[in-house]
């Protein structure tokens, strides 16, 4: 790559995916297997019965079920009285399209292992794309304002690895997620709320590791 990094591992079995494109397919599945999808339809009320769950719509339609599974993300904590993440606000900024094809080492993808830590990587339509540089979550106002002097930062953090490769950057973002305590996904029962499941993979290390869950009931 050009740059020393002591104890680095170079893997040659890897994979990224679309999130977004990787979600609705999973749907369209489901729905093939006659599951039923009912998207931007909020659910106001969770009421645990002694052999059911009653769910009450944000149009008042009731839906009672033998077992609910919540898998919302952050939004699910609402539901738990343990501490189980740590959210975090992170920063991406993208480039320009580059017109040669071999610019970037077999589209490698580097993540560093510090804190805090730093990840770059190229798109599928020939983009360089760097992102890290995390703070602690209070609110979307502050994480938001942080995003130009983050976003310079990381421009910076790009140069001095690549000097002699060209960044020029279009697009910047950031947004939110979480952390556990050892990275390790909550997957199962709680016990305050019966016939209730959780899925609780944070952030990537939690979706990746959910081959090894750790129950709720272990918090």
């Amino acid at each position: 790559m050009g740059f020393e990094a002591p104890a680095a591992i170079y893997s040659q079995r890897a994979a990224y995916t679309d999130a977004y494109t990787l979600t609705h397919a999973l749907l369209q599945y489901c729905l093939q297997q006659g599951a039923a999808v009912y998207d931007r339809t909020k659910v106001n009320d969770i009421a645990i019965n002694p052999r059911s769950v009653t769910l009450t719509t944000h149009n008042g339609q009731k839906v009672q079920t033998k077992k609910l599974v919540i898998a919302t993300g952050y939004e699910s904590v609402q539901y738990i009285k343990e501490k189980v993440v740590d959210l975090k606000g992170t920063y991406v900024l993208l480039s320009e399209t580059h017109n040669q094809k071999e610019f970037w080492h077999e589209n490698c993808l580097l993540w560093e292992t510090r804190n805090p830590y730093r990840y770059m990587r190229t798109t599928y339509d020939n983009r360089l794309l760097i992102g890290g540089r995390d703070v602690d979550y209070y609110n979307p106002l502050k994480r938001d304002k942080l995003l130009k002097s983050k976003s310079r930062q990381l421009l910076g953090d790009f140069n001095e690895l690549f000097p002699k490769l060209e960044f020029l950057p279009e697009f910047e973002w950031t947004g939110t997620f979480g952390t556990t305590k050892d990275g390790l996904p909550y997957i199962g029962e709680y016990a305050p709320m019966k016939h209730t499941y959780f899925a609780l993979g944070f952030g990537g290390n939690g979706i990746t590791f959910s081959r090894w869950p750790r129950g709720l009931l272990q918090i």
